[in-house]
């Protein structure tokens, strides 16, 4: 009897000290837990709030923000005007399809095949021969044609990519065949970019070239390039000279990758509003404060309390106060 009586006893004691441990772990330490961190919130928050007066004291926080705005105008207008040098000019237009079309595919292969034909018209016309230049340079700019779609539907978005792409070609080799560029051998489009260089306010076409000119007219094409009103860019260039023993005029062979530029106006001033003083696209940086410091204050580090600090707090807290 009395060992039963012992067992019940340390039963009950063993489930009283649980019920104590469970009431600690999941109420206590929570607790404790939350108040550790409202204290370390507000002794950051007033840390800052010091640091704060420290630096705008004596000014007044409208004025200040006057000022930004006033730099920020200027700013903004200078980036407009400069945009527009950077466009792709029409080189992408073409013609598009017309609302009644009702076989896409059908009126995309006429369609790109008159663009073919106009532009080797412009090659014979200018050369009086059509072999130095590719047979048929979709093949090169990945540009499908009518039978890559047989079998299936085409979208209006496929069409107008394709149309575009190979609208893109052609003023690429007509910009060769203005400048007497004799041969053409390879060309190959970059996918576009967005330059992370430039704040990302400019997508970046690179198209890579292989052809054969003489000295003078690469010479003339450099100079056509420089003289545009929009932005082009050699990015890497490679000449030889294989026939330095022929007594003809001499024709290099040329590899280059020549870049133009889009201003992303859309992407710029829809994220205008996310971006932050003197960040790039955010416009000039606040004004700053006397003796160096400026109007951002990062919260200082504060130092944890102790144990017993915490107890005495949670007690004061939670059980003079409350009860």
């Amino acid at each position: 009897m009395k060992n039963k009586s012992a067992i019940i006893g340390t039963l009950v004691l063993l489930a009283i000290f649980a019920g104590l441990g469970a009431g600690w772990y999941l109420y206590v330490k929570p607790k404790f837990d939350q108040f550790k961190q409202d204290e370390r919130m507000q002794a950051s928050l007033e840390e800052t709030y010091k640091k704060l007066n420290e630096s705008f004291g004596g000014f007044k926080p409208e004025l200040l923000m006057d000022q930004w705005s006033k730099n920020l105008q200027p700013w903004r207008q200078a980036r407009t005007e400069r945009s527009a040098y950077f466009n792709y000019g029409d080189w992408y237009e073409h013609e598009k399809a017309p609302q009644e079309a009702r076989m896409l595919k059908f009126w995309y292969g006429e369609a790109s095949d008159k663009m073919m034909q106009d532009l080797y018209a412009k090659i014979y016309a200018k050369l009086g021969r059509y072999d130095t230049y590719p047979q048929d340079i979709r093949t090169m700019l990945n540009v499908a044609m009518e039978q890559d779609w047989q079998g299936r539907d085409v979208t209006d978005k496929e069409i107008d990519d394709n149309l575009a792409n190979l609208a893109f070609g052609i003023k690429v080799v007509e910009l060769l065949l203005d400048n007497n560029v004799s041969q053409l051998a390879a060309m190959s489009v970059w996918p576009k970019r967005i330059a992370g260089e430039y704040a990302e306010m400019i997508a970046i076409q690179t198209v890579g070239l292989q052809f054969s000119a003489s000295m003078k007219d690469f010479v003339k094409l450099m100079e056509t390039l420089r003289q545009e009103e929009r932005y082009f860019s050699v990015d890497g260039i490679k000449i030889t000279y294989p026939y330095i023993g022929y007594n003809v005029e001499p024709q290099i062979q040329v590899q280059l990758l020549l870049s133009q530029s889009n201003y992303l106006k859309n992407r710029v001033e829809s994220g205008e509003g996310d971006a932050k003083p003197g960040a790039p696209g955010g416009g000039p940086a606040m004004p700053q404060m006397p003796g160096g410091k400026k109007g951002e204050v990062q919260q200082a580090p504060v130092a944890e309390a102790g144990a017993v600090a915490k107890a005495w707090k949670w007690f004061k807290n939670n059980v003079l106060y409350i009860h």
